[in-house]
């Protein structure tokens, strides 16, 4: 399977690469990026993406990013250049400012927890969900299917991927994302959000999802709207491979 970009919803598009995304809401005035992928890839993937869809890339004003490693955060200083405002949390910032990026952005707007981004007709709201890296952001978006009104949550870092350390204990990591995880399911009830995004293709199941979009005919149902309920289940899952995983360290 190889990315091309693709509009999901009227109002929201993939940009991205094979295993990594780049997500795209357009408002009344102007886009809102979650993510920038690496800085090789993000003139090609999320530029020239926009152009080949036929959108304007100077409509972009902000780009959320999930959490500072170079897969999401290495096309941010690029981005910035283009005119975007770029947003992370604090603690994000500072890892993200301790890396080796080529183009490195300046820091700019500070995400705190139910943090609002208004741009024209369309709210976002970021939720400091840590775990994945300390300072991790997850979204949601609101999103329309032929001016059917729908909810994306998008979940900003999915794997155990940090190291038992002194100073940053495996355990006290893996609580906090089962934490952030069931903190984040109550935010997905709370707006009754019935879509899941991830800014990893396979955790969205985006690989299969694009495909049955470009094919879905007049009525079918939309591939990525899966129902409040699953997206419930997949939180619910986060969070319990976590404390299964400190259990499982602990004997």
């Amino acid at each position: 399977w190889y990315a091309e970009p693709a509009r999901v919803f009227d109002d929201l598009f993939f940009l991205g690469q094979t295993v990594f995304s780049v997500w795209g809401l357009r408002t009344s005035d102007g886009i809102i990026l979650v993510d920038s992928i690496f800085d090789y890839s993000v003139e090609d993937e999320v530029i020239g993406g926009l152009k080949k869809l036929g959108i304007d890339p100077k409509e972009i004003r902000y780009v959320i990013i999930s959490h500072a490693h170079a897969d999401h955060s290495g096309g941010a200083g690029i981005l910035q250049q283009h005119g975007a405002r770029i947003v992370m949390s604090e603690v994000d910032w500072k890892l993200y400012e301790a890396g080796n990026d080529k183009i490195k952005a300046k820091r700019d707007i500070v995400a705190t927890d139910g943090m609002a981004i208004k741009l024209g007709d369309a709210t976002v709201r970021v939720h400091l969900t840590p775990g994945h890296t300390h300072g991790t952001l997850s979204t949601v978006l609101p999103v329309n299917d032929n001016g059917k009104a729908h909810t994306a949550v998008l979940w900003g870092g999915t794997l155990f991927n940090f190291r038992d350390r002194p100073d940053d204990p495996r355990d006290a990591r893996l609580k906090v994302y089962a934490e952030s995880a069931a903190r984040f399911r109550e935010v997905a009830r709370a707006t009754n959000a019935d879509i899941l995004l991830s800014n990893h293709t396979a955790y969205d199941g985006t690989t299969v999802k694009l495909p049955a979009l470009a094919s879905r005919k007049a009525g079918q149902p939309h591939p990525y709207v899966i129902g409040a309920d699953a997206v419930q289940r997949y939180f619910r899952v986060a969070e319990e491979c976590a404390v299964a995983a400190r259990m499982a360290a602990k004997q």
